[in-house]
């Protein structure tokens, strides 16, 4: 087997892989909004190496599965009011929006006079009410949404490497190889710890410097997972098989994309560890 046997497979992978990235991009424009926002990212940058795996992740585990949203009517977080008819939705906001002129001045000197209860206190029992309430994935669905989100910060930085590298290439341990890995990983840490933090924003009580402290906590021991697998394949199929592999060959990215598949298989039991003990999220 040959870089050169590899270019119509590698090319038919490519191919599929961006064809289902656009798919996802487009889609989600007719979708109701995700809560976590970043997971807009998250579902088509993955599809680059999944491909139809991702579509289908998308369609079962995000928002893909959600009905489309009509033409015109603006997309609201779940509970709004974008499917009433016109009239109707005046009518409710002008409703609401009396009983909340009305109402909620009573309602506030009646709390403040309750011993040990305020509005604060009112507001957690309302947000845990309505977290019991809501609908809650099954728990592996949650997990390999939790391991594709730190997949997209690994599959950029992965994106980016090559090119960086190549343009400044430098000696790791006395292998040009080893240099680009670790550009790669430092590279995926700092997008990946991006990408913790806007999941994380409105999920945990820390802010600012405390809450990238966290971010960098959990995707460290995610993404270092994530690392060992792909790491593992490329080097089968760099020190095993082909030899150095260069980007502008379309086997360098048939190789990734099985390289992210392996990052995903080493990366979900340690995304199933960092829920179960609560230093991560499920998502």
């Amino acid at each position: 087997m040959t870089v050169e046997s590899l270019a119509p497979l590698a090319w038919l992978t490519i191919t599929i892989g961006v064809i289902c990235c656009l798919y996802i991009a487009l889609d989600q424009r007719h979708r109701p909004p995700p809560m976590m926002k970043i997971m807009l990212w998250v579902w088509p940058v993955n599809a680059l190496w999944a491909g139809p795996l991702a579509i289908w992740a998308y369609r079962v585990i995000g928002n893909g599965g959600k009905p489309r949203i009509a033409a015109g009517v603006p997309a609201q977080a779940p509970g709004g009011m974008a499917g009433m008819p016109h009239d109707m939705s005046k009518m409710a906001k002008h409703d609401m929006g009396d009983m909340a002129g009305h109402d909620m001045g009573a309602m506030h000197h009646d709390m403040a006079d309750m011993p040990g209860h305020g509005m604060g206190n009112m507001a957690g029992h309302a947000m845990t009410g309505m977290q019991h309430g809501m609908p809650r994935r099954p728990f592996w669905q949650s997990i390999v949404a939790g391991t594709l989100h730190c997949g997209a910060g690994c599959t950029l930085a992965d994106l980016a490497t090559p090119w960086l590298f190549a343009a400044a290439p430098f000696l790791v341990l006395g292998s040009p190889v080893f240099g680009e890995w670790t550009l790669a990983y430092l590279l995926a840490l700092v997008i990946g710890v991006g990408f913790q933090y806007g999941g994380l924003i409105g999920m945990v009580p820390e802010t600012g410097a405390a809450l990238v402290w966290r971010a960098l906590k959990v995707d460290f021991f995610s993404l270092s997972a994530w690392q060992v697998g792909m790491y593992g394949w490329m080097g089968f199929a760099i020190f095993g098989v082909f030899g150095p592999l260069h980007p502008t060959e379309p086997a360098f990215w048939l190789m990734m994309q099985l390289a992210m598949a392996c990052g995903f298989v080493t990366a979900y039991p340690m995304n199933w560890l960092l829920v179960k003990t609560g230093i991560k999220h499920a998502m």
